[in-house]
């Protein structure tokens, strides 16, 4: 999993490989900080960006 998250950018922004956010995934988010860091803030502004 953690392999083809990490390659969200060779996807997006058609798509944005996530992790499930089952409460079971807290210790692969602490180990991976660069997701909350680079991947959840581009992903919040396509969001955004769609809903304008």
């Amino acid at each position: 999993m953690t392999g083809t998250v990490q390659a969200w950018r060779d996807v997006a922004p058609a798509y944005f490989p996530l992790p499930h956010p089952a409460p079971r995934n807290t210790p692969w988010l602490q180990r991976n900080p660069w997701f909350e860091q680079d991947l959840v803030p581009v992903l919040r502004a396509r969001i955004d960006a769609i809903f304008r």
